[in-house]
């Protein structure tokens, strides 16, 4: 939500380092709109990441990512994001489709749509113990892995954290996920 440790800190260079066949991609997160979204957006885009708003990338005509924009930029910028029907049509699911979205709320949408892998975060796993229990109740994943029909969701506790810096209950990651697709 802030910024300005984010500069401080030039976490900007380690961005600088990130190497992708097909580039680096994002969306935003609640945090983001706590804060100002704008000022974040443009931070990443100066560092390479490409930050997906609400569309949808084919990449080397091989498969799709599409960004969400935050559920929570209604309750701080008053605008509406996409439907995933509407972020979805004319996607030609024959190829794989990735979908970012940081907050994992509506995953049988999800999965109904016929995505074929969500990529989350928000969760953190409750941080702090007994948060863990609330974002187990609130969430049908709050961390790990789920199969919900034909689509693949991971939903990653983050390095970072809300509130207070600390965690008492979920370990921080960075995950790395490699895909191979096949019949393309």
């Amino acid at each position: 939500e802030d910024i300005a440790p984010v500069i401080k800190n030039n976490v900007g260079n380690i961005l600088l380092q990130l190497q992708a066949r097909y580039g680096v991609y994002a969306c935003t997160g609640n945090h983001e709109y706590i804060g100002s979204a704008c000022k974040a957006k443009q931070y990443l885009k100066e560092h390479n990441v490409n930050v997906i708003e609400d569309t949808v990338l084919l990449i080397d005509s091989s498969f799709y990512i599409a960004g969400r924009e935050d559920i929570a930029m209604k309750q701080f910028i008053k605008k509406q994001r996409k439907s995933l029907k509407q972020l979805l049509s004319g996607v030609d699911f024959s190829f794989p489709v990735i979908l970012l979205d940081h907050q994992p709320f509506r995953l049988s949408e999800v999965a109904e749509a016929g995505v074929d892998l969500q990529l989350s975060g928000h969760t953190h796993h409750g941080q702090i113990w007994p948060f863990n229990y609330i974002t187990k109740a609130i969430y049908e994943v709050s961390a790990g892995y789920l199969l919900k029909g034909n689509t693949h969701i991971y939903v990653s506790s983050g390095i970072g954290g809300w509130g207070p810096p600390i965690r008492t209950n979920s370990k921080p990651e960075i995950v790395n996920i490699s895909l191979k697709f096949v019949n393309h």
